[in-house]
């Protein structure tokens, strides 16, 4: 299966959940680069299997320093045990 193939069916399984949406392409873009050229992405942003939103998302996710890159991207950071911690203690103080 080629990627423009995984991605329409990504966009066809996801058309309701932006989360999901968002996990399909974090597959395809991290802090290094993505590996859809230009003309891929367009091909995508022209499918008709994607909704109004997922070709909006599509175009903005390979913009450099867009809101919606950047959050990919930190998707595909892990979190570490200090950070989670700290969460912790913070719901807690909630909780009481």
């Amino acid at each position: 299966m080629q990627w423009s193939e995984y991605m329409v069916m990504a966009a066809l399984q996801s058309r309701n959940n932006a989360r999901h949406w968002f996990r399909y392409l974090r597959k395809y873009i991290d802090k290094c680069g993505t590996r859809f050229s230009e003309q891929d992405v367009e091909n995508l942003y022209n499918n008709e299997a994607l909704t109004p939103f997922q070709r909006v998302s599509i175009k903005a996710a390979f913009e450099e320093g867009s809101q919606t890159r950047l959050h990919i991207i930190n998707l595909n950071k892990k979190i570490s045990s200090d950070k989670i911690s700290v969460l912790r203690g913070q719901y807690a103080k909630l909780d009481e």
